[in-house]
């Protein structure tokens, strides 16, 4: 090979790899970012099933109407965050956590008009919860993307909050603690875990009040 060639592969050579090193390298999701993107999944999922349990099953108008409210909001949230999932190759789990399942079958149990009182209960619960995850997603989360969605999701789930909380009769103000961006609650399991103690909570008031 002629020196002339050697020197002008060489050179080709170094360009390539100044290039390389020039490139700016692509910024993955923080933990938090990716914490909260899991648990708003398996939340919008947890909603969705949620609605469509009181559209089967509720025995009030309003609430029947609230449980579509609710399916078609976390249906749109829901493409939004999988789709940025997607491009930021982040998993998103395909179901609610078995926590989440297992306290909506507990509502589900119930019949008439305890059904429409016991969703109501889980759903503030579940939405305060829902809330202070998104509130902290948007003070420490570091991708602009995914507290972009955290963001918007905010006064949705906020509004249905509001909402519920007049139905059960309840102050729509939040309570002291809850929402604080501070707070270490990171949402799906302290969602099911909510949804769990309201709906076990009114059915063994239920049972005391048959007794």
């Amino acid at each position: 090979m002629s020196l002339l060639r050697r020197a002008v592969l060489g050179a080709g050579t170094l360009i390539a790899a100044v290039g390389i090193a020039a490139a700016p390298a692509v910024a993955q999701p923080s933990e938090q970012d990716t914490t909260w993107m899991v648990a708003a999944h398996q939340s919008n999922l947890a909603e969705i099933a949620a609605g469509t349990a009181a559209q089967e099953q509720a025995s009030s108008p309003e609430v029947r109407e609230m449980g579509a409210t609710l399916i078609t909001d976390h249906q749109k949230l829901d493409a939004d965050l999988t789709a940025a999932a997607e491009q930021l190759g982040v998993d998103l789990p395909d179901a609610p956590t078995p926590e989440q399942q297992a306290a909506l079958e507990q509502v589900k149990a119930q019949q008439g008009a305890a059904f429409d009182t016991a969703w109501i209960a889980s759903q503030i619960e579940g939405h305060q919860m829902t809330i202070a995850a998104t509130t902290q997603e948007i003070s420490a989360g570091t991708d602009p993307t995914v507290v972009a969605l955290a963001e918007a999701a905010s006064p949705v789930v906020q509004g249905h909050l509001d909402h519920l909380r007049q139905m059960s009769g309840a102050p729509t103000t939040v309570p002291s603690g809850i929402g604080d961006p501070g707070s270490p609650v990171l949402g799906a399991g302290l969602i099911g875990a909510g949804l769990l103690v309201a709906a076990g909570s009114l059915t063994l008031l239920a049972r005391r009040r048959r007794a």
